[in-house]
């Protein structure tokens, strides 16, 4: 009965890698590694090597544990890495978008500031109308304006007085 337990504990032991000392127990109960031939001595060495394959397994079930909590300490950073990666290209993306927008928008400013005349400003003048007039004045159109400033040329003729405004 002994012997199958230690067959089972040998068997278990090995399992998690202490060979080597249930190899040395095996031998031990086999008789072939003591010459002293007392059953004492005997018990003593078995108790001995017992001893020695609980250790072994004792230690191999501690690196075991060390080396998962190092795999575990490695997967978290991996992850965390790979979040910083991720964050990292969702902000790129969006930069990239919010660049997009703001071209966007610029392109269509200077769209629309290409479609008011460039001589006029605080108003946006048809630069394909034919004639402006002051609105509320006695010219004849086909354009009407409010108040505009007169920043270039005044091929309109809004700026009766010459001080830059016209339509005052």
């Amino acid at each position: 009965m002994l012997h199958s337990e230690l067959m089972k504990f040998a068997m278990k032991t090995m399992r998690v890698g202490a060979a080597a000392a249930l190899l040395c127990l095996l031998l031990t109960l086999a008789g072939c590694g003591s010459d002293t031939g007392s059953e004492e001595a005997q018990q003593q060495a078995r108790q001995q090597a017992v001893l020695k394959a609980r250790q072994a397994v004792q230690q191999r079930r501690q690196h075991l544990r060390q080396v998962r909590r190092a795999e575990a300490r490695e997967h978290r950073e991996a992850e965390r890495r790979r979040a910083r990666r991720a964050a990292a290209r969702e902000r790129a993306r969006e930069e990239a978008r919010a660049r997009e927008e703001a071209e966007e928008q610029e392109e269509t400013a200077e769209a629309e500031a290409s479609e008011c005349d460039p001589s006029y400003s605080g108003a946006c003048l048809d630069p394909y109308a034919s004639d402006y007039d002051c609105e509320g004045g006695s010219g004849d159109g086909p354009e009407y304006t409010g108040s505009v400033a007169v920043v270039g040329d005044d091929h309109y003729g809004l700026d009766a007085d010459s001080d830059g405004y016209g339509c005052e």
